[in-house]
């Protein structure tokens, strides 16, 4: 049975499920950035096959693993899903056909102190450099997510700066009790082969000790680079259209 999430014990349920993958820790960073209670937001518990759904803004998050698949296609139209994002594995039981697909890759950070916080960061300037890489669409929603979550420690975002703006950028933009997510790297033209992306992500594990770092890692990308970092691949995500 799929069912809204409303009740303290099925928010404390949910959270504790989303613990157990990277999709998860999208859900969960999301659920405890902004809580349950906004219009943008939605979020549903499979009560028979642990199953959590996120419904922001028509996109779709699954975690969990889907074993009645008629079923979850059926509320995904119900709930009015534009997009979704999911484990391969849930896109071929509901027979859903990828437009995007991807390697999820993982590593696990070891114990210790974490640094101090990081010093403030201009929002416009991270915009510019990963809007100049490809990465980025509009920039209000952008800002406005960023930020929020920035001032609510749900993300991290270290910069590299340059004497024409920045060299490089890396930001975190979910973060759960267990697992955090590196959803942005990137560098300026005139700044690669120079190790500067290596070392900004070495940087950011530091703020995670203990914890589990995942990269949503896109086709045909960036492979040997994480690779040479110890990341390894722990699941497949698919994007699709409803």
């Amino acid at each position: 049975m799929i069912r809204l999430v409303e009740r303290d014990r099925d928010k404390q349920r949910l959270l504790a499920l989303c613990e157990k993958t990277p999709f998860g820790c999208k859900i969960a960073s999301i659920a405890t950035v902004y809580g349950f209670d906004k219009s943008f937001a939605c979020f549903w518990l499979d009560t028979e096959e642990d199953v959590v759904y996120c419904l922001v803004d028509g996109a779709m998050l699954l975690s969990g693993t889907v074993l009645r698949g008629d079923a979850a296609r059926a509320f995904l139209q119900m709930a009015g899903t534009r997009e979704v994002l999911c484990a391969v594995r849930n896109a071929e039981a509901m027979g859903l056909v990828p437009t995007e697909t991807g390697d999820v890759l993982k590593r696990v950070i070891q114990p210790g102190e974490p640094p101090s916080p990081p010093p403030p960061v201009s929002i416009r300037q991270i915009y510019t450099l990963l809007e100049e890489n490809g990465m980025v669409e509009e920039f209000e929603p952008f800002y406005l997510d960023l930020s929020h979550k920035l001032r609510h420690q749900g993300a991290l975002a270290l910069t590299v700066p340059g004497e024409k703006g920045l060299k490089a950028c890396g930001v975190v933009s979910s973060i759960s009790e267990s697992g955090a997510i590196l959803s942005a790297l990137a560098v300026s033209a005139d700044s690669r082969r120079q190790g500067i992306g290596s070392q900004l992500v070495r940087r950011i594990e530091r703020y995670f000790p203990g914890k589990t770092l995942y990269v949503f890692r896109e086709q045909n990308k960036n492979k040997e680079f994480y690779k040479a970092l110890g990341y390894t691949k722990v699941d497949t995500w698919v994007h699709t259209m409803l």
